[in-house]
């Protein structure tokens, strides 16, 4: 944990004090940047369950199919390594500069998080239940 906080203190400049607070703009564009690719994540997730849901009626190919749940298991795990990396952020913030503001924040985080892998898991149970009868 040290090593990390070190790191910080390089990037924000701040080297000789405890209880500087970091550069803002680097904590802005971190927890920016975060939040919009969970965003972007989640939607793009929501957006091919919906595919894969329609295309079982439809009538879809296998092969349309078996790509669907690949990049969505694909995405689900991007979405679990970008949550996670938001948490350790927002749990250092909170615990190190006494920040109250990403509670809420922390704790969507913290259920896409457990969302992701539990549907990652179903995904990948799916592509190797369908392979095994292909």
């Amino acid at each position: 944990m040290r090593i990390l906080i070190r790191i910080f203190l390089i990037f924000s400049g701040n080297m000789n004090g405890k209880n500087i607070k970091p550069d803002s703009k680097y904590k802005q564009f971190t927890i920016r940047f975060l939040n919009r690719s969970i965003r972007f994540l989640t939607v793009s997730v929501f957006v091919l369950l919906f595919f894969y849901f329609f295309s079982n009626f439809q009538d879809f190919l296998d092969a349309s199919l078996f790509v669907i749940l690949n990049v969505l298991i694909s995405f689900c795990v991007l979405l679990a390594i970008f949550t996670f990396c938001s948490i350790l952020l927002k749990v250092f913030f909170m615990i190190r500069y006494k920040e109250k503001a990403h509670i809420l924040k922390f704790i969507a985080d913290a259920f896409l998080f457990f969302m992701s892998i539990i549907l990652a898991l179903i995904f990948s149970f799916l592509v190797v239940l369908a392979a095994g009868n292909a």
